[in-house]
């Protein structure tokens, strides 16, 4: 098996794209250095933006490292005859990144209602687990949800260990909406990734299909959650359960392409052929989408 880039597009004026999802016609592309949702036609166009939170940055601009909420993970969500977008902060520095902001995209040519919720009690619970973080932070950077759960993924670059949160999606959505005042306790799955020139590869985005998920996990040269580093790859994999199905490096004329895949959306299935679109932050410049091919 192999996963090929086959196409780049490159998203002036998009930094640091960290999840995507597809509402309808559009695609959403949330951004860790960015107080604005993005909006794109099915051709990759910026067609609006929806500000998450009041902020002095411009579009286009990056919010300063020490005071972003550095929103890594983004999941659908249906409750309550409504569709949500839930954007979450990776955590990895409290209580600035222990937030996730709910957005109703139930028309998904008006997002509207978008509400802070506070994580910060739900993250202590993660952080105080060691067979998620090991000695190191926490660092979410995948979310996804299927018709009855929530899952949170640990990006363990830096560890080793890459773990899955899952929470049921009653439980989750009712803490988030307050009926629930104590912070729910996830189901801890714990999966080991391979690496690229003695580096870890980490959870890097989530997207359930079928009865499975399929993952991005990155790398880059770095000793630490906050500071990013040179990229060296990325794997895209197949997780059923407790177990890896699959796992492949993403390559470009037959070498490991060195992006750093934040975000996966599933394009066209085929028999024998699985085209996917992803999106990359490479930490300077705007971002990409890749269409990889995967057979």
């Amino acid at each position: 098996m192999h996963a090929s880039i086959r196409n780049r597009i490159i998203l002036q004026g998009l930094q640091s794209a960290s999840g995507i999802e597809r509402i309808g016609n559009y695609y959403y592309i949330v951004s860790d250095d960015s107080p604005d949702l993005y909006r794109l036609d099915l051709c990759w166009n910026v067609v609006g933006t929806a500000r998450l939170f009041p902020s002095d940055i411009r579009s286009g601009d990056r919010i300063p490292k020490a005071i972003k909420p550095d929103l890594e993970a983004m999941c659908l969500v249906e409750w309550h005859g409504k569709q949500e977008l839930l954007c979450f902060g990776s955590g990895s520095k409290a209580p600035t990144r222990d937030i996730c902001y709910r957005v109703d995209v139930t028309d998904p040519t008006s997002p509207q209602n978008m509400r802070p919720i506070s994580l910060t009690a739900l993250y202590d619970i993660l952080r105080a687990d060691p067979t998620i973080l090991g000695t190191q932070k926490l660092n979410l950077e995948g979310a996804t949800t299927t018709r009855d759960a929530v899952l949170l993924f640990q990006r363990g670059n830096i560890s080793g260990i890459n773990a899955l949160m899952q929470y049921p999606l009653a439980t989750f959505m009712n803490y988030l909406d307050g009926s629930i005042s104590l912070a729910p306790i996830p189901q801890v799955s714990t999966f080991t990734l391979p690496k690229i020139s003695n580096r870890y590869a980490g959870f890097s985005a989530a997207l359930t299909w079928n009865d499975s998920i399929l993952f991005a996990a990155s790398l880059e040269d770095t000793d630490n959650e906050i500071d990013d580093g040179v990229t060296l790859g990325s794997f895209i994999g197949m997780l059923q359960g407790k177990e890896i199905l699959w796992v492949v490096p993403v390559e470009s004329n037959g070498s490991i392409a060195p992006v750093k895949i934040e975000g996966i959306a599933i394009l066209q299935v085929q028999e024998n052929l699985l085209e996917i679109a992803c999106v990359t932050d490479n930490d300077m410049d705007a971002s990409e989408i890749l269409r990889i091919e995967i057979k």
